[in-house]
Formats: structure tokens, C-alpha cells, sequence
């Protein structure tokens, strides 16, 4: 009879085994998922003869503990602050369901956790929001052979992680392990077994991938890896995904639904791809006047396309803003109209400056650019001011930098009648960078940014700036440090209202008194 070299739980998992009779007589991988093994069930019928003197470079586990009532409120902190807005990931009430009962991959769990800390009200909290971090990168480590959805999902939330702490390496290498495994996988395509909780997981997760993958590769300035397609359906509304339950498993044939808040962004999503390759071809001088124009006008109807196509009730009013947030995805609404204003406002961006005065209708883009800058500002506020509408995710910050350049621009350069509401959303933009910077460190390098292309514009008072590589990557690669422009204009006198820039950004200084 030929003696099984893994434990039964690794041989249906099909992953490596590695027996380990320091760990309460379970193998690692059982260990890592605090799951029973059939290696314990055997100990006391033969002696264990494998060594116990590991080498040093054996993966230690860090073991965390955490009282359920913290462990919930992290979760739901979670769900409320964070999910559906970067990304979309999980079935709440079956996410809460699997902490409760342990079946969550631990890898999953941690990044939760992590996520979620920072925004807890008890210190003691607060102060494990590392420890958390750790621990996750730790168990994925562990497992990183597990190809499975809980895998894929734990890749996504600790390139979050390291997004929101500077780490543009970790976040480049646990998005591309996210995106590897998903291809393993065949992500979105279902299983025979799969009910409708899995199916649509599995379909937000692919297009939270897609989204991911838009942002990242600008913000890291790396290849993209999912390519664009309409092969499949986009995800359905929230508040119907919300109600589904889990039960047996559904037909494999589609069946089409009302897309929801993420539905829409992903349409969004995909019109920034093709601002970013505007913007590059801008850089690269591969554009002449006729294409620059055609193709910004043809993006600028897309736009104009899908916010006229908007249902009624996912239209940007105070009513439904109001609404949205009583039903439970107030925040959700936000983040679908904050990246509109966003996207439209790095559309329009180059014709601030002067190197497109000879596009017909550049007064009229850099028009649409201030509005949209200061449409963004005045939605952030009315969104921090509506309870459950507040947005505090990381990627808030690249976007409040970007609204905050086109306005710092206005209060440089424009009218005299535009400075006063200027200067008060600059203000208001500056007080929400001030607070997500006491969540999250990365925004540190997401205000000197802001300093920096304060500098770029007041090096030339008529030129201003060029859409070259530097502004580019000024406005698109978020996660990459920004240094001066190395080619600069001709540097002429500083405008008198660089006293006004000067005092708008000085609250945003590390020595200035902060006011929340």
C-alpha cells in the first residue's frame, strides 16, 4: 500500500504539504488556514520521525489575535468605508457569514482588517493596523500556491495596502499575482457548482481586476494586462446583489440584469484608458492639431453620452445623493460621480497651459477643465457633509490633488471674479487631504505633487506648462514620486498671486497647524 505523503485536506486542494509536528501536529498549510488535519488525527498511531529543527529560513506565521466584537466592527468599517469603491470584491452578508463561522481564507482576513483599523475609534486599534498588514502578507506568503477566488481577493486588498503605503513594488507584484491567478482561473466564467453569490462575485471581482488594472498601470507606468472587451455582462445593482442568498447552483447562461453603481464605472473606467492614451501620444508628439481636436471631441461626447444615459435615479441631485445613502450605498454613488469629474477633469487638463492655444475650441476645454475641477470640490464636500456618503478610500487623494492643480491653475492664472470660490474649494480640498493623510501614509507624496506643479507653473507666466512626458506622469502616475520638470520654460517674474497659491498651500505644510 503506498503511504500517503500529504494529508487528505492538501491532496483534495491539490497544494504542497509540508508535515509539521510543531504546529499542534498539523501540516503548514492546514496550520495557515486553522483548519483540522488528517496528519493530527494519525499522530498517536505511529511516532513522527520527521526533524524538528527548522532552517532559518523556514516562514514563520504570525499569529494575531483579535476579540470578535473588534473583529466585526473591522469588518463592517470595511464594507462601509472601503468596499464598492476601489473595488468590489464580496457578498456582505456572506463575507460576514464566513468571518463568523472561519471558513475565510486568514490572508483575506487580515487585509480586511488592515484596511479597516485606521478608521477605528479605540487607539488600541488603531495601533495594529501593521500588525494586521503583516500578518496577511505573511498567510498569503504561505499559501501563495492556492489559486482560488479567497487568493485572488486577498492579492487585490494587499495591493491596496501597499498602494496606500508608498510601496509601488509590492503593489505592482500583488496586482500581478491577482491578475495571474483570475487568467488561471478563467475568471468570469462560472463553475457548474456556482450559485448566483458566486457567480456575481466572481464577475465583480473580474471587472474590480479591469478597473485595477486601469489605474495601476498608469499609476505605476507598467503594461496593461487585461485587455479591453465586451465579452462580458457588467455587474448588477448593488441593492439586488445585496439581497441574493446562497443556495444551489444556477444555470451557466447568462442572464441579463440592470447594471448597477459598478456598472457604470467600469463604462467610465474604460474612457479613461483612452484619455491615457491621448495623453501619451499629446507627450509623444504622434498627434497633429486634426487628431488632437478629433480626438479630444470624441471623448468629450462619450462623456456627454454617459451622463445623459444615466438612469434618473443615478443622476447627480441632492435627492438622490440622500437616497442613495439611506438605502446603503450613498458612498457607492459618490465614487461613480467623483470619478466622472475626475476623468473629465484629466481630459480637458492640457488646455490649461498654452501649448494648445491653436485648437479652436481650447477656451472652451479649459473651461470644461476648471468646471470639473471645481464640480469634483464641491461634490467631495457635500459628500463628507451627508452621513454614509463620506468618501475616505486612498485614491480620493490622486483625485483631490488633481481637482486642486486645475483650481491652483485658475487661482493663479484666471479671472478676478474666479478667485474667491476658487480659493474656498481649494481650501475645502486641502482640509480633506489633511484628513485622509490621517489614514493613510501614501498622501504624503500625494500633496508634494501639489507643491510641485505649483513650482512648474510659476517657473513661466505665459508658456505655464507643456504637455510633455513630465505632465503626464504628473497626471497619471499617481504612485510614483514626482520631481521638478527638468526642462522648464523660461523662468519670468512671479505673478503677484503666488502669494495667494503660497498661503492656500501652506496648510498643507508638515509644520502647519491642522485644522479638522
Amino acid at each position: 500500500m503506498k503511504v500517503a505523503k500529504s494529508c487528505s485536506q492538501c491532496r483534495v486542494a491539490k497544494r504542497k504539504c509540508t508535515p509539521d509536528p510543531v504546529r499542534d501536529h498539523r501540516c503548514l498549510q492546514c496550520f495557515t488556514r486553522q483548519q483540522s488535519c488528517s496528519w493530527s488525527a494519525t499522530q498517536n498511531a505511529k511516532p513522527v520521525l520527521l526533524p524538528i529543527d527548522y532552517p532559518s529560513s523556514c516562514p514563520q506565521v504570525r499569529v494575531m489575535t483579535v476579540t470578535d466584537d473588534v473583529r466585526d466592527e473591522l469588518v463592517d468599517l470595511y464594507l462601509k468605508l472601503i468596499h464598492d469603491k476601489p473595488h468590489t470584491l464580496f457578498h456582505p452578508s456572506d463575507l460576514k457569514s464566513r468571518v463568523r463561522d472561519g471558513s475565510l481564507a486568514k490572508g483575506t482576513l487580515y487585509s480586511i482588517l488592515a484596511l479597516a483599523a485606521r478608521f477605528s475609534t479605540a487607539q488600541g486599534t488603531r495601533s495594529k493596523t501593521k500588525d494586521f498588514f503583516q500578518s496577511a502578507k505573511d498567510r498569503v506568503k504561505m499559501s501563495i500556491d492556492d489559486i482560488s477566488l479567497d487568493n485572488i481577493h486577498a492579492t487585490i486588498l494587499l495591493g491596496n495596502l501597499c498602494g496606500s503605503d508608498s510601496d509601488s513594488n509590492g503593489e505592482a507584484l500583488y496586482f500581478g499575482i491577482a491578475f495571474r491567478m483570475a487568467q488561471i482561473l478563467r475568471l468570469p466564467e462560472p463553475s457548474l457548482s456556482d450559485d448566483e453569490v458566486i457567480r456575481e462575485s466572481k464577475l465583480r471581482t473580474w471587472w474590480s481586476l479591469y478597473m485595477i488594472d486601469q489605474w495601476s498601470s498608469a499609476g505605476l507606468n507598467i503594461p496593461r494586462q487585461i485587455q479591453d472587451s465586451n465579452q462580458f455582462q457588467l455587474p448588477m445593482s448593488e441593492l439586488d446583489f445585496h439581497s441574493l442568498t446562497r443556495g444551489p447552483p444556477v444555470d451557466s447562461g447568462s442572464h441579463i440584469t440592470r447594471p448597477g453603481l459598478w456598472g457604470y464605472m467600469v463604462i467610465l473606467v474604460k474612457i479613461f484608458g483612452q484619455i491615457q492614451y491621448l495623453h501619451q501620444q499629446l507627450a509623444d508628439g504622434t498627434l497633429d492639431n486634426l487628431g488632437i481636436e478629433s480626438s479630444t471631441r470624441r471623448l468629450a461626447a462619450e462623456f456627454q453620452t454617459f451622463i445623459q444615459s444615466l438612469p434618473p435615479g443615478l443622476q447627480l441631485t441632492m435627492e438622490n445623493l440622500e437616497t442613495h445613502a439611506r438605502l446603503g450605498v450613498g458612498q457607492a454613488f459618490v465614487a461613480l460621480h467623483l470619478g466622472y469629474h475626475h476623468y473629465a477633469n484629466l481630459l480637458y487638463f492640457p488646455y490649461l497651459g498654452s501649448q494648445l492655444t491653436h485648437i479652436v475650441d481650447q477656451k472652451l476645454f479649459a473651461t470644461r477643465c476648471k468646471y470639473h475641477a471645481a464640480a469634483f470640490s464641491d461634490l467631495l464636500r457635500s459628500s463628507n457633509e451627508t452621513k454614509g456618503c463620506e468618501a475616505v478610500y486612498f485614491i480620493v487623494a490622486h483625485m483631490t490633488v488633481t481637482s486642486s492643480s486645475a483650481l491652483l491653475h485658475t487661482l493663479l492664472f484666471g479671472q478676478e471674479d474666479e478667485l474667491a470660490h476658487t480659493r474656498r474649494r481649494l481650501y475645502y480640498n486641502f482640509q480633506v487631504l489633511l484628513r485622509l493623510k490621517l489614514y493613510w501614509s501614501g498622501v504624503d507624496m500625494m500633496i508634494e505633487r501639489l507643491f510641485t506643479f505649483q513650482k512648474a507653473c510659476m517657473l513661466s507666466m505665459d508658456q505655464i506648462y507643456t504637455m510633455d512626458k513630465w505632465i503626464v506622469k504628473f497626471l497619471l502616475q499617481h504612485a510614483l514620486p514626482i520631481e521638478g520638470n527638468p526642462d522648464p520654460p523660461a523662468t519670468l517674474q512671479l505673478a503677484e498671486r503666488d502669494k495667494f497659491a503660497n498661503d492656500a498651500l501652506s496648510m498643507l505644510r508638515p509644520d502647519a497647524p491642522q485644522q479638522l
